[in-house]
């Protein structure tokens, strides 16, 4: 096995920390003398020193703390909290002084489980290596021993609030609390040396790698300058995983006179700012110049209302357009194809701008970038001079159809299929005589919680709407109406005054999935304000009403299987017969612009009764 070569590694962190020695931050005992020594370690521990530390221990220590001892017999600073770490006469055996393990397994009670028990043991059984810290410990464990020998190391300090954190050997500890130096040096005044031009050199490369599509290997170089604090490495990596589906790919604070930060960074830190919480606005817009807060509380409401639209220029800038004008239309894959074949005409904003990361917060946009597309996006190249084809688009554009309707039915649906007519016709054919106003870029969620007005008899709805094929659009909603009851009314009829419509309706009453379900199917079609076929099926007897066509027959439909299986053979028949298919990804998982429609119950005649009943 090759020993690791501490002497230069040691040499280099001291002198570095030397260079950046301030007596105000780092005038603890010892700090002056490391500086002016330029060393933060001690003499050299001979194999005698070794040999006797290990007998009084009554263990052999693993080889990479041996070999650091026999160059230095401790060291000092080994991060901002830990001031120094012990030598041969210092190592001892922790012994848990402060109960720290009942404290975790009371803390647990009956929900210990194996992995928890053996990390509350780390300090009753471990090495203490910190002699001098501020309460941090760092515990060398003789059980945690992988194939060269080496024991892992835990440090831990209750002022984190979590549970110790685990370095694979002393070795892999002590490289990691040179990158902390590092990392809190970062933002001193003068903090240069050949290890930060060196990776300043590499994040530089990282960046033209990442614009000619190599984001994989750009983000293992950034990740490893991040850990160093160098500051352009965080926000070139935090583009990359926005766009990978990541949580650390927003970037928080800095003057919006930067455009990268107003045009990208603002919309991304909006976006994953927690929806709920009275001071959730404030909470945000204090990490900005006082000057921007307002700025930044508009584009806050702005995606909190559905209502912000990303922006870009050029030619990449005509295809957000035109893929935000598909994704409207609940055409996801088109606007997919829109955004890929434009790609590479994207341009940045500033020089640490590797992608179009601010995509992700536009309302009709965003959920339908999802990480595959991401990572098709990312190996693009792209920016000036970038020439090369666009990516291949996710796939052939799917035809859901709408047999898919069947497995997300668990509270019902109502769907209204019309021809030959745009989806922007649906809130002056469907909506509300009172409310008829689009409500833009709903989630499936959203319009759930809709409340709609209307009389107390009344049922109306908020449904989302888009097209449905060829010559189609539709108009959805996640809750289902009894069909069955007297004072249904299909709103198709209303729906195809110059043209034809179609309503299904499941409202799953009873168990799913056997025969006695007391589940209600109904679809009926209107042509020209007229009815033409109604079917409408709850449990095991239906009705009709008109000349129904064969293939959507309830002996076709429904005869011989379970209602889920029905469910889905009706569904997979009208989408044939009619010739219409509806995104499942738009329906499930995009935002679409949402109506409320006008009632689907006719208004109750004299003397006759009615219930009703609201949600909470």
């Amino acid at each position: 096995m090759m020993r690791f070569d501490w002497r230069p590694f040691l040499e280099r962190w001291s002198a570095e920390w030397a260079d950046a020695y301030d007596p105000e931050r780092d005038g603890h005992r010892g700090g002056e003398e490391c500086a002016a020594a330029r060393w933060l370690g001690r003499e050299a521990a001979d194999a005698a020193g070794i040999a006797a530390a290990e007998r009084r221990l009554g263990v052999a220590l693993p080889p990479s703390l041996r070999s650091f001892l026999a160059v230095t017999d401790g060291w000092h600073n080994a991060d901002t909290f830990v001031r120094r770490l012990a030598g041969c006469a210092d190592l001892e055996w922790c012994g848990d002084p402060h109960g720290l393990r009942n404290i975790w397994l009371d803390g647990a009670g009956e929900d210990a489980d194996e992995d928890l028990v053996r990390m509350a043991g780390t300090w009753s059984r471990s090495l203490q290596l910190a002699v001098e810290s501020d309460m941090v410990d760092v515990l060398l464990d003789p059980e945690d021993v992988d194939a060269r020998g080496e024991w892992a190391v835990y440090t831990w300090a209750p002022w984190r609030a979590s549970p110790p954190e685990r370095h694979p050997s002393f070795r892999h500890f002590m490289e990691d609390m040179y990158r902390q130096f590092h990392a809190m040096a970062s933002d001193r005044p003068g903090f240069s040396n050949d290890t930060t031009r060196a990776l300043d050199q590499r994040v530089e490369g990282a960046r033209l790698a990442a614009l000619r599509g190599e984001y994989e290997d750009a983000r293992k170089t950034l990740s490893e300058a991040v850990g160093f604090g160098r500051p352009r490495a965080a926000r070139l990596r935090q583009q990359i995983d926005a766009l990978l589906g990541t949580p650390t790919g927003a970037e928080e604070g800095g003057s919006l006179a930067d455009p990268y930060i107003a045009h990208e960074a603002v919309p991304l830190a909006c976006r994953a700012q927690p929806q709920y919480g009275i001071h959730r606005e404030e909470s945000l817009t204090r990490r900005y110049p006082e000057s921007d807060r307002t700025a930044v509380a508009e584009t806050l409401r702005a995606i909190e209302t559905g209502t912000f639209r990303y922006r870009a220029e050029g030619i990449f800038g005509e295809a957000v357009e035109s893929a935000r004008a598909s994704a409207r239309r609940a055409e996801p894959e088109a606007a997919w194809r829109a955004l890929a074949a434009a790609v590479h005409a994207w341009a940045p904003r500033s020089a640490d701008h590797i992608a179009p990361v601010g995509l992700i917060a536009d309302a009709y946009l965003g959920p339908f970038l999802t990480p595959e597309r991401g990572r098709l996006l990312l190996s693009t190249p792209r920016g000036p001079g970038a020439t090369a084809s666009a990516p291949k688009p996710v796939g052939a554009a799917p035809a859901d159809g709408l047999g898919w309707l069947a497995e997300e039915s668990r509270h019902g649906f109502r769907i209204v299929l019309i021809a030959g007519v745009e989806p922007s016709e649906v809130p002056r054919l469907l909506g509300a005589d009172d409310a008829t106003a689009v409500r833009p870029a709903l989630t499936a969620g959203e319009a759930w919680e809709a409340q709609p007005g209307g009389e107390p008899w009344e049922a109306r709805t908020v449904v989302r709407f888009g097209a449905a094929g060829e010559g189609w659009v539709f108009a959805h909603s996640g809750r289902g109406t009894d069909a069955a009851q007297d004072r249904f009314t299909s709103p198709a009829v209303r729906a195809s005054r110059a043209t034809r419509a179609v309503t299904v309706t499941y409202e799953p009453q009873g168990g799913i999935g056997d025969t006695t379900d007391t589940a209600t199917f109904h679809l009926s079609c209107a042509e020209k304000g007229e009815p033409r076929f109604g079917v409408t099926i709850r449990g095991v007897s239906g009705t009709t009403t008109g000349p129904v066509p064969a293939e959507l027959a309830p002996a076709s439909l429904f005869v011989g299987r379970t209602v889920t299986e029905g469910l889905r053979g009706a569904l997979d028949g009208i989408a044939s017969y009619f010739g219409i298919t509806v995104s499942r990804e738009a329906v499930c998982h995009g935002r679409l612009d949402g109506v409320e429609t006008c009632s689907w119950l006719r208004e109750p005649r004299a003397g006759e009764g009615w219930a009703y009943w609201t949600r909470s």
